[in-house]
């Protein structure tokens, strides 16, 4: 089967934007929250009402699923298995997404991307999210900062590092690609 590469972290440490340089195979979860500006439905996340939401939970089809900031998020079985057909993949999720994965996926590579806290503070502010929402989506950072040590690597993404960043990322799939 091909490579599936977990990659979980704080808001605003970079997550999205390194993987879709690095890899084109994304795994796109559900979401029930309004898209942000400039996001795409079924390109960034899928979004859907609470009510479809429920209703994919009820039919067993979500293999992972959490609440953040809110909202619901949650990968369905037809997804995973399509973009894992199609070659290695990558899917963004939360810690309690990449146990969840690691439980039907034992194989994935999980990584996990940070960046200090006032970093992650000011990239959300520097892409138009608003204090509340940044404090919200930030009340996690430490908490999830302490699971960091259940994945396969951390890496920690510097202000003005990306390209040395993506590199390290790409050398850590390129190592695990012959690993089956």
């Amino acid at each position: 089967m091909n490579k599936l590469i977990v990659l979980s972290g704080h808001s605003g440490g970079g997550k999205t934007s390194l993987m879709r340089q690095i890899m084109k195979n994304e795994v796109v979860s559900f979401s029930t929250r309004k898209p942000r500006q400039g996001e795409i439905d079924g390109v960034d996340y899928k979004f859907i009402s609470l009510e479809k939401f429920n209703e994919l939970k009820e039919k067993g089809k979500l293999i992972e699923q959490v609440k953040y900031s809110g909202s619901y998020y949650g990968i369905d079985q037809e997804e995973f298995e399509n973009k894992l057909s199609i070659g290695n993949a990558f899917v963004i999720v939360d810690y309690h997404g990449m146990q969840q994965i690691k439980k039907v996926y034992p194989n994935c590579v999980t990584l996990f991307l940070y960046t200090p806290y006032d970093q992650a503070y000011n990239q959300m502010i520097q892409r138009g999210d608003t204090l509340d929402k940044v404090e919200q989506r930030l009340s996690t950072y430490h908490h999830e900062m302490k699971n960091k040590k259940e994945y396969d690597y951390v890496i920690k993404n510097n202000h003005g590092m990306f390209d040395i960043t993506k590199q390290i990322i790409e050398k850590i799939i390129e190592s695990e690609e012959g690993v089956k």
